[in-house]
């Protein structure tokens, strides 16, 4: 079976499966949970505490390991393959509307707005979990969720129903530029044991890459793209590319001179490398206490 028709039928099972329970709360037609009627202002965090029966709270430990291992091996596969907001933004952008094209500048600009969430909800966790009491505003912020819990909700759902809307004229416009998860575990494409090898001198310039790109990347602008926080590891390039510029293979199988370039300031390579095992850590420690041990 070609890769494109394993990654289809992933992507049917992972919104089949996946996508009723975290929007509904479980593999029916009856919302009992999940992010449409979860009682807490924020949803999939405090299920130890929750009052109501909800698949995804029986289901998130295996869930976050299994989302843990899939970014050790592919990165941020899980956002490419499994999640089904993702999934949805894709079948969204593939109806046959005109299409907008955000200026390469803004959507540089826009896509940093998703970190600036990421260490919100990652203040949130570490407040709640007494990891960081003094994390400024978060107690002010817990203080704001709880009063307007209510209100809070319904503007999530709408903010959600509104960028289903805009995945119709551009891709995957909520992973791009304000999905706090794939923020956290960008980072790691960095260290996934999958990598991606292209050859340009095969490329006809044919563009199908670009345009199939699932991120809205150009995959080949340079062999950093694969690396890149922003990738989504959709494979769509791979599949895409009737040139067979790109190879998949496993790291170790050759010297990645060409992936792990000399960084000629040195310091600025191991600090930018020691925040990045930092974040990769913190989302195994903070997210396995969030799991395991719940909110107190």
């Amino acid at each position: 079976m070609k890769l494109e028709s394993i990654a289809l039928v992933t992507k049917i099972i992972a919104l089949l499966t996946i996508g009723p329970i975290v929007v509904i709360g479980n593999l029916g037609i009856k919302v009992t949970g999940g992010f449409w009627a979860c009682p807490f202002p924020l949803p999939f965090i405090m299920c130890n505490v929750c009052p109501i029966f909800c698949t995804f709270g029986q289901i998130r430990s295996g869930l976050f390991l299994g989302i843990v291992g899939t970014n050790f091996l592919a990165g941020r596969a899980f956002c490419g393959f499994f999640c089904h907001g993702g999934i949805i933004q894709d079948l969204l952008f593939k109806v046959p509307l005109r299409k907008i094209t955000i200026p390469l500048r803004a959507d540089s600009v826009l896509r940093h707005i998703r970190y600036g969430v990421a260490v919100l909800v990652i203040g949130l966790l570490m407040h709640a979990r007494n990891l960081w009491v003094g994390f400024p505003l978060m107690a002010e912020l817990w203080f704001f969720l709880a009063r307007y819990g209510d209100e809070v909700r319904i503007a999530l759902i709408g903010t959600a129903i509104i960028l289903l809307g805009l995945a119709l004229f551009v891709g995957r416009s909520w992973c791009r530029y304000l999905c706090p998860f794939g923020a956290w575990i960008s980072v790691f494409n960095k260290y996934s044991l999958l990598k991606r090898r292209r050859s340009p001198g095969t490329c006809v310039s044919c563009r199908l890459c670009h345009q199939r790109c699932s991120g809205g990347l150009n995959p080949m602008g340079s062999q950093g793209t694969w690396r890149s926080l922003e990738c989504v590891r959709c494979l769509q390039c791979y599949t895409a590319c009737q040139a067979t510029v790109f190879q998949l293979h496993w790291r170790g199988w050759r010297k990645e001179e060409e992936i792990m370039k000399r960084d000629t300031k040195r310091w600025k390579s191991v600090l930018r490398r020691a925040l990045e095992v930092v974040i990769l850590m913190s989302f195994i420690v903070i997210g396995g206490m969030i799991v395991w041990q719940g909110i107190p």
